[in-house]
């Protein structure tokens, strides 16, 4: 005993399936969605990590540059005062032989 349908009740079924299928269409797009922030963040991290190892290798780079800089530095301001001490014992040492010379021999 089939009865004719309602046309209000199958309107409301076509709009029900419509209605089901817009929410899978937007369900595969939320995932699709997902899955393109997903391997955004993916590559946007590794581009992160890749920029912080090639900033930290420069600054280790620089670092050391300084520290050799200031290395040779520091070596150079040493060698100018050993020089200066070396004259002022030459000058001293002078002085003193003549001391004793004028001392001894008269």
């Amino acid at each position: 005993m089939e009865a004719p349908r309602d046309p209000l009740l199958q309107d409301l079924i076509h709009h029900e399936k419509t209605v089901v299928g817009k929410v899978e269409e937007a369900r595969r797009e939320a995932e699709r969605i997902v899955n393109q922030a997903k391997a955004d963040a993916r590559t946007a991290l590794e581009r992160a990590r890749r920029e912080g190892d090639e900033f930290a290798k420069a600054e280790a780079e620089r670092a050391s540059k300084e520290a050799e800089a200031a290395r040779e530095r520091i070596v150079a301001e040493a060698r100018e005062s050993v020089a200066t001490i070396e004259r002022m014992g030459a000058e001293r040492r002078s002085r003193a032989v003549a001391a004793v010379l004028e001392q001894v021999v008269p």
